[in-house]
C-alpha cells in the first residue's frame, strides 16, 4: 500500500494500477491509532469521497487512549507556508493540549484541490508544521496531505 486508501500492483509486463481501497465507515474515524497507517485511515474516514475546493489545514486531538477526538477543526491557508499563522497555532494547541485533560497529541491534515503526488509546497507546509511543533513544544502525529486524487503521508524535510 503506497498511501492510505491506495494499493499499488504491479502486472507481468511492469505496468503498474492503482487499486482504490472503500472509504472506511465513519464510526472508524476514532479507532485506537498504533502507527502512520492506522492514521492515515482514520482521517480517510473523516474526509469521505475526496475533492476540496480551498486549502486548509484541519487538526483534531488525540487523546491518551490514542484516539481521535469527534472534534475537526479547519484554519484556511495559502499555497506557500506562513510561519506566522502556524506559530500563533501551535501555542494554542499547547495551551489545549495543557488544559486538556487526556490529551497527548495533535494530528494535523493539509487538504487541497488538485491532482499528483505530494508538492514541493505540501513538503514545505510539513516541514514548517513540524519544526513549529517542534519548537513550541507541541507533540504532533506524522503529518498527512489529502487532494482530489488521495490521502498520503508526508516526509517533511530534514528537521533541524
Amino acid at each position: 500500500m503506497t498511501s492510505a486508501g491506495v494499493v499499488e500492483k504491479s502486472d507481468h509486463h511492469g505496468m503498474t494500477t492503482r487499486e482504490f481501497l472503500p472509504i472506511p465507515p465513519i464510526e472508524t474515524a476514532t479507532d485506537p491509532i498504533a502507527s502512520p497507517a492506522d492514521l492515515g485511515q482514520r482521517w480517510r474516514a473523516l474526509m469521505g469521497p475526496l475533492g476540496f475546493g480551498e486549502r486548509l489545514l484541519r487538526f483534531a486531538f488525540i487523546g491518551a487512549d490514542r484516539r481521535m477526538l469527534k472534534m475537526l477543526s479547519d484554519v484556511p491557508i495559502t499555497r506557500k507556508p506562513q510561519p506566522g499563522l502556524i506559530r500563533d497555532l501551535m501555542m494554542a494547541l499547547r495551551d489545549v493540549l495543557e488544559d486538556g485533560d487526556g490529551l497527548s497529541s495533535v494530528a494535523l491534515l493539509l487538504t487541497r484541490p488538485g491532482y499528483g503526488d505530494v508538492s514541493i509546497d505540501d513538503r514545505q507546509w510539513a516541514t514548517l508544521l513540524t519544526e513549529t511543533a517542534a519548537e513550541c513544544g507541541v507533540p504532533i502525529e506524522p503529518v498527512f496531505r489529502a487532494n482530489d486524487e488521495r490521502l498520503v503521508l508526508i516526509e517533511p524535510d530534514q528537521v533541524r
